[in-house]
């Protein structure tokens, strides 16, 4: 019996990560309290010391990040923002201000690096690391007037597709429009005004796919970073309402990896670390957004109304996904929300593992003892024809059907020994591998959904991760297991499960030596450190969140808009609000 799967190599890889995942979260279960709080502790330390060496003299392999200069004082400084640790000792505020300047173009905007042409990325990136480092030194370095110039100049209007070009004559995408948005609004300059000039709403709208999420532009794949670039420059625009949000949370819902708890950035793709931002950011903005429930043709209206103060004549209308997707869809929401309140017919990951394995272990052992039998059957059957007709030899050649007294070969139409062997160690290989995914769940399971005694039907529930099974259980009185500390804002479902991104970036993405990474077998580095932080921050923020490990693992709360603390957002937002607008557009 084969294996009834097919195997490709991202299921390969997909099945070693659930089992490097499922050693680390096994190891939390064989201690409890204060033991199991030291083996999810935030190795703040470490991690502080790793940035910090990013401030320097960087080894010769970070050449090809001679671009991004400005994105590794981001990552940095962000980094230790998160972490409450200072700039190195042998690095003042004063030399990351002013190697900065050196990056900012005379035209407005800054390179990748001193001397390169404008560009919205590191734009981006430099204005952050400088409201991270915040103050009057930090602040008085930012051209604005030239910012806002090269904003405008970027702009792409609808006529010509709409949305924002990278750099002259660049390209165009879901990271250009919310670059040069968070930009615009950090720095106090005039959203609405570059909003009706770019046509940046109907762009993005059209990024949208049949899945959900968003792709980087119109008709491409949805993709994790993206869909929060699209999302958040959407709101930051005052027009998020122009996507169909429902969809985009079902997708993004779907992202998270129920055995490992991180976040992939596509379908049928690997968690990685830096999605527990791109991905989880998503979440309390949707949470923001869906907090009130509002009928769909008043969310239309709403849209439409948003996308005619934009300057845009698009008319808005739910995505409609092909008709086989469609049926795909119902077909799977009938498996996975069955009629309530009967909820014991759920078949959660850890159940259908279970039986699965149950099946195969049956088959093999069934194939094993049909091997063994046929082997005997065959071995008496030569004995009684070598017994009859004093040839032993020819029996048997006989009885395997190799030849017949009349020299025609027999037709043998039941599987033979060998095949029947083959058939069982086929089984038996299926069969290990059912058995390693019942080890795989039993572990997420009372790591990531800790309930007391054996998963129950409700708490199978959490583990489909589905926005409509989590609606059914809700309307079947399932109680809400999560915390309500957080923010201290309203309290519910966080729409995906903060506790397991916890886990899964404390187990399986720290470095022990400092650093946090992709994935299990990865290398730290910085561009992980940062999105991995900012992730956990988010998760212990967003309301029904909470603090995962020991209280010290407490981060300061992130602006889920622009991906700074949001005090220093604040700040900097109090300065320049202050300040006059350098130049308005009519």
């Amino acid at each position: 019996m084969a294996p009834t799967f097919l195997e490709t190599s991202t299921s390969k890889q997909q099945h070693e990560l659930e089992l490097k995942v499922c050693d680390a979260y096994q190891d939390l279960l064989e201690f409890e309290g204060q033991d199991r709080d030291e083996l999810l502790l935030l190795l703040k330390d470490r991690h502080a010391r790793y940035l910090q060496a990013g401030l320097g003299q960087l080894p010769s392999g970070f050449i090809s990040l001679d671009a991004s200069r400005p994105w590794i004082c981001y990552w940095v400084l962000h980094g230790l923002a998160l972490l409450q640790a200072p700039l190195p000792s042998s690095i003042s505020s004063s030399q990351v201000i002013t190697f900065l300047q050196a990056c900012q173009h005379a035209s407005g905007g800054y390179g990748g690096g001193p001397g390169h042409l404008p560009h919205l990325a590191p734009t981006y990136a430099a204005v952050c690391a400088l409201l991270t480092l915040g103050g009057a030194e930090a602040y008085d370095s930012i051209d604005r007037a030239g910012v806002w110039d090269f904003l405008c100049r970027m702009a792409v209007p609808p006529e010509q597709g709409g949305g924002f070009r990278m750099h002259e004559g660049g390209e165009c995408d879901a990271r250009s429009c919310f670059t040069a948005l968070a930009v615009a609004s950090a720095l106090c300059l005039d959203v609405p005004g570059l909003v009706a000039r770019s046509g940046v709403v109907d762009f993005l709208r059209r990024c949208q796919t049949y899945e959900g999420g968003l792709g980087g532009e119109p008709g491409n794949e949805a993709h994790g970073g993206y869909t929060f670039c699209g999302l958040a420059a959407l709101v930051l625009a005052g027009c998020p309402h122009a996507l169909d949000l429902q969809r985009l949370l079902h997708w993004a819902a779907q992202r998270q990896g129920w055995s490992e708890g991180g976040f992939n950035g596509r379908t049928n793709k690997l968690v990685d670390g830096c999605y527990s931002f791109w991905q989880g950011g998503v979440f309390p903005l949707l949470q923001e957004l869906l907090g009130v429930q509002q009928p769909q043709e008043e969310l239309a209206q709403q849209a439409q109304h948003q996308l005619g103060l934009c300057g845009n004549v698009a008319t808005y209308a739910p995505l409609q996904p092909p008709a086989s997707w469609q049926q795909q869809q119902q077909q799977q929401e009938e498996l996975l929300v069955p009629d309530l309140p009967d909820l014991s017919r759920v078949l959660g990951p850890l159940q259908q593992a279970e039986l699965e394995a149950e099946r195969l272990n049956a088959a093999c052992d069934a194939l094993a003892e049909a091997a063994i039998q046929r082997h005997k059957d065959d071995t008496a059957a030569a004995a009684a024809t070598a017994a009859d007709t004093g040839k032993p030899e020819q029996a048997a050649a006989e009885t395997a059907g190799q030849g017949s007294a009349a020299g025609e070969p027999e037709v043998v139409e039941r599987d033979s020994t060998q095949q029947l062997l083959e058939r069982a160690q086929a089984a038996e290989q299926a069969a290990e591998y059912a058995d390693q995914n019942v080890e795989i769940a039993t572990a997420s399971a009372a790591v990531l959904y800790p309930c007391s005694g054996a998963p129950s039907p409700q708490d199978l529930y959490t583990l489909l991760a589905s926005p409509a099974a989590a609606a059914a259980a809700a309307a079947a009185g399932v109680p809400d297991r999560s915390s309500a500390e957080g923010d201290g804002s309203a309290a519910g479902n966080p729409l995906f499960n903060p506790r397991a991104l916890q886990c899964w970036l404390l187990r399986a993405c720290q470095q022990l030596k400092g650093g946090l990474r992709d994935k299990p077998g990865k290398s730290a580095d910085y561009y992980h450190s940062c999105y991995c932080l900012s992730g956990l921050s988010m998760a212990q923020h967003i309301a029904g969140g909470g603090v995962v490990g020991p209280a010290q693992n407490q981060l300061p709360r992130v602006d889920p808009l622009v991906n700074v603390l949001a005090g220093k957002l604040q700040q900097a937002k109090e300065h320049f609000g202050a300040l006059p607008q350098p130049g308005r557009l009519g």
